[in-house]
């Protein structure tokens, strides 16, 4: 082998490695995106009349830690408005003097709520505040809020919450939150 062949060959090889190691890393499936892609697909996967769901928003990919899935905010905006969506049921149905169990849409509501206020029951973490142990990371969280129709033809406005696994391939809870 020539003396200079041997230094050519040496640096077409770092090329190559660091050309492969490049083109893996920067066209990889992210599992950030594949986060969005995998809610998307689970909240058609979710709603009763997937046909009609217009999505009017996404939030980016949040990190997950542990078993908290949603932070100390998020449980006093979300009771905040499960507040308001009971203080709207009692106003229109008389403090549920004047209940309608035929009334399909206040039932759906009421159900919606319900089903909310038990999975933020659930999510309650008693941990100590002062824990400052690291917690390891768990997954992503989504949201989406969207428009939807019921069965039944009526229009109403919610957002789902779809907690993923670490790469982001399958949901491992999910909630729907009732907006007014």
């Amino acid at each position: 082998m020539r003396p200079g062949m041997k230094i050519i060959v040496i640096l077409v090889s770092i090329v190559l490695f660091w050309s492969g190691v490049f083109y893996f890393v920067s066209c990889s499936d992210q599992p950030e995106k594949r986060a969005v892609k995998v809610a998307e697909l689970a909240l058609k996967a979710s709603v009763d009349n997937a046909e009609s769901v217009r999505v009017k928003g996404i939030s980016q990919p949040d990190s997950v830690f542990g078993r908290e899935y949603v932070s100390m905010d998020e449980k006093m905006s979300l009771s905040v408005l499960m507040m308001k969506i009971n203080e709207k049921v009692m106003k229109e149905t008389n403090g549920l003097e004047d209940f309608d169990p035929e009334d399909k849409d206040m039932v759906e509501l009421m159900e919606r709520q319900m089903t909310t206020m038990s999975v933020l029951r659930s999510l309650v973490t008693f941990s100590v505040p002062d824990d400052k142990a690291k917690k390891p990371f768990n997954g992503w969280k989504v949201k989406i809020e969207f428009e939807a129709e019921t069965t039944g033809g009526k229009s109403y406005r919610s957002e789902y919450w779809f907690i993923l696994d670490k790469d982001a391939r399958c949901v491992v809870k999910s909630f729907e939150i009732p907006l007014i």
